[in-house]
Formats: C-alpha cells, structure tokens, sequence
C-alpha cells in the first residue's frame, strides 16, 4: 500500500531565509561589493542575474554533486557582464560565502516542534524543494535531516516548482500515490498551485496574513499542520529513525 507522506517545503516553509524574507542575489551582490569600494546599480545586477541564470540554467542542472565547480563559472559571467575590475577571485569567494551562508536562514521558532509530533505520530515527512545539491548540508546545520525519509531539490529535477517535474520525482522516491501525500509550502504559485496540480492535497503557509488569490486551504504557521494530520500515517517514527 503506498505510504502517506507529509511534503515541506524548506526556504519560508521550515527556516527564514533572505529569499523568503524578499530578497534576491542582486542584493547580495551589492552588499558583499559594497565591501570592496563598488557600487553596482541594482536594476543593472538583477538584468544581469537574470540573464546570466536563464543562459547557464541547463548547465546548472547538470551540475548536481558538483555545484561548487559551478559557481565559479557563473560568477565569472556576472562580473564580466557587470564589467568589474580585475582580479575577480576575492569578490567571487566573498559573494558565494555571503550568499551560501544566508541561503543556510534560520529555523522557525516551531519548526522542530511540530516536526518533533508529526514523527512521535508515525507520519513519514518529506522535503521538495527549490533547491541545489548544497540542501542536505543546510538540513544537517539545522539538525533536520533526522526526520525526512526523502529529500527532492529543484536542481535535480531539471526544473523550478510549479513544474510537475519536481513533484513527481519526489512521489517517486517516496513511492506515494498524490492522493496519499499533504504538500506544506509558503509560495502561492510555486507550492500551493504546483502541488495541486499534480494532485497531492496543498496547504499555504501564509505567515504574513496575505489575501488567498483565491480559496484555499491555509495555516497561519507550521502548528497548522498538526490538526489536518491523523496519527497512524506512514512507517512508524521509531522504525524510520532506526533506518537513520
């Protein structure tokens, strides 16, 4: 019988990242070059971003197990678009650490709490995330890992959420029916319209008290989650964790 399985998000879903709290890279690239006596304009950066991350998209999702070696040939493209002066080493460094390190967030104040009662039910949790092959290491820094059964990213299905490309592979490595599995994420079209479409039971994290663009099933914070959720979902919490 296939299991049923709560999905989290994990940026603005489990921990507070600059990206969920509305920031982008070019913010972060004009923070980190302030430091180096350079003021890039941040229209101009986000025109190059964009441009260079729509360009180099294929080779990044090729990349999976090697992003390290990827940055550096993305960063590269920025700057020589952006036409910073030489030599570019140390800007890149700082840039990647400044950005790898905010990307990390911190953990909500009720994240380890409802995750804590979801396992002590016997739920078996997941992550599907708009990430690259760098989210296990963040999940180990929070101490999150222990709980998820399956870890999907975006970089490894080929493709960003709403597609159903990365829903799929995460029913697939959970060996789920949608019809069995409950998805928990903060962004409307990326999670809640993404997740429905493929038929797993959404749920809107709308932390900030937002208008639905239409009606919906949503929470306030994760605790939301723990009245939708019967006991007795999944593999038991004790034979997972002695699978960890």
């Amino acid at each position: 019988m296939s299991p049923r399985v709560v999905f989290f998000d994990f940026g603005g879903t489990l921990v507070r990242t600059w990206v969920s709290e509305g920031h982008d890279a070019a913010e972060m690239w004009r923070t980190v070059a302030g430091r180096f006596g350079i003021d890039l304009d941040l229209e101009r950066t986000r025109s190059v971003i964009a441009e260079t991350t729509h360009e180099l998209r294929d080779q990044f999702y090729r990349s999976v197990g090697h992003t390290a070696e990827f940055w550096p040939v993305y960063d590269e493209r920025v700057m020589e678009r952006l036409g910073l002066p030489r030599p570019h080493q140390e800007l890149q460094h700082a840039v990647d650490r400044y950005i790898h390190d905010a990307a990390r967030g911190e953990l909500f104040p009720e994240t380890i709490e409802v995750l804590e009662a979801l396992t002590r039910r016997g739920v078996t949790l997941g992550v599907i995330s708009g990430h690259n092959d760098a989210l296990p290491e963040f999940l180990e820094f929070h101490g999150l890992r222990r709980y998820f059964e399956t870890v999907t990213f975006t970089q490894e299905a080929g493709a960003e959420k709403p597609d159903r490309r990365v829903f799929d592979l995460a029913l697939t490595r959970a060996q789920c029916d949608p019809s069995h599995a409950i998805y928990v994420g903060d962004s409307w079209k990326a999670d809640y319209v993404g997740a429905r479409g493929v038929g797993l039971r959404p749920i809107w994290l709308n932390r900030r008290g937002l208008a639905a663009p239409e009606p919906c099933e949503q929470i306030a914070d994760l605790r939301g989650v723990l009245p939708l959720v019967p006991t007795g979902w999944g593999t038991s919490g004790t034979e997972r964790r002695a699978r960890a």
